[in-house]
């Protein structure tokens, strides 16, 4: 039985290794043709009760370095009880930018408020381009302008990294947190030099308003409470022909502030892991077998230590020498290197990380602004 189980762990071990490196390839892949087009874009921000953070990203979103008369900032105030609302009308009536404030009417009728909101915004939306972030968020001056010159006349839709690091990484579980966002991306960028993106976040994402067309919107994934970034993803890879790129640039990343509380972090991790089965059949079997790598190498780890087999010892720094080396290329190239420094303690915590959530995930149920 031990020998066996042995056998199987150093297999799957193998094969988990050999998925990093073919993402590391993929990294290397990415080398878009710049664009020099300047089409007009539409700024989308789905927003409830951020009256401590609209302000900043407003701010953020007025000083982006392209032609004012080129784009447009929509603000979706998603039934807010706070003062969210009145500090966009300030920043409507004092800056040169155009600032529209929308108000959903129907929250409570809908199963996702947040794609609810989304596509209000996108529907008023003039812009030929759709950019998405939210409003905990600080897009860069250079956000817009160099994002826009990844779509070619092929590209419909560009993913941009957005880290866990404002206002500072002070604490460990703030380090944690970065270094989490970091590998995500990675895994994003990786697979998208393939041709097949794996996953996108919704603080950092543009696409073309006719894709959305396209696809229907949000109306195929509507009956899911998250997914207005990956699953929308799916229907863009699986349903078009638009070619998908990868904004690898450190001056595009889109930096979000840290989480404030534990329940903040859990239910942004379970709604994360409950899209688990809602992917492509492929993009289920692989996350199925990285759960299941994590779930048998952390059961050997405690229970062969009793026979004293050093094979998953061995095996957990295959892993981790992998996941390092995939972050190091990664870290390198978006310059933020300075994450690294907490692998080693997120190393160990990583195995019970997924195997707790990747469980919970599909058993609780999670809200997106407290209802």
């Amino acid at each position: 039985m031990t020998d066996i189980l042995i056998t199987f762990l150093f297999a799957l071990t193998s094969v988990y290794v050999l998925l990093i490196l073919w993402i590391i390839a993929g990294i290397n892949r990415l080398f878009p043709k710049k664009n020099s087009d300047q089409p007009f874009v539409s700024i989308v921000v789905a927003a409830r009760n951020e009256e401590k953070n609209i302000g900043d990203l407003m701010t953020a979103l007025v000083r982006q370095d392209y032609p004012n008369e080129k784009y447009e900032i929509i603000i979706v105030d998603d039934g807010s009880t706070d003062n969210t609302a009145e500090i966009v009308k300030k920043y409507q009536s004092g800056s040169s930018c155009r600032i529209h404030l929308l108000t959903t009417t129907n929250r409570a009728q809908v199963i996702s408020p947040k794609k609810n909101a989304v596509t209000m915004g996108v529907n008023h939306a003039a812009g030929e381009i759709i950019f998405l972030t939210d409003a905990d968020c600080v897009p860069p001056p250079g956000w817009v302008s160099g994002t826009v010159q990844y779509f070619s006349s092929e590209t419909g839709m560009v993913i941009g990294f957005s880290p866990n690091e404002l206002p500072s990484l002070n604490s460990i579980t703030a380090k944690l947190l970065a270094l989490d966002s970091l590998s995500l991306a990675a895994v994003a960028a990786g697979t998208t030099g393939w041709c097949v993106p794996a996953t996108c976040n919704g603080r950092n994402l543009a696409y073309r308003k006719i894709v959305f067309k396209q696809v229907g919107g949000f109306e195929k994934i509507k009956q899911y409470a998250s997914g207005d970034d990956d699953l929308f993803l799916k229907l863009v890879l699986t349903g078009t022909k638009w070619k998908i790129q990868y904004a690898l640039e450190e001056q595009l990343a889109v930096p979000t502030k840290k989480l404030t509380n534990f329940r903040q972090f859990f239910n942004q991790r379970l709604r994360h892991a409950s899209k688990g089965f809602h992917y492509e059949p492929i993009k289920i079997i692989i996350l199925f077998f990285v759960y299941i790598f994590n779930f048998i190498l952390l059961f050997n780890l405690f229970y062969l230590i009793n026979y004293f087999s050093y094979i998953p010892l061995v095996c957990f720094a295959m892993k981790s020498l992998a996941e390092l080396l995939i972050l190091y290329i990664f870290a390198v190239r978006i310059k933020r290197r300075h994450y690294l420094s907490i692998f080693p303690l997120a190393s160990v915590l990583h195995l019970f990380y997924v195997v707790f959530f990747g469980a919970l995930g599909q058993l609780k149920k999670f809200k997106w602004k407290d209802n």
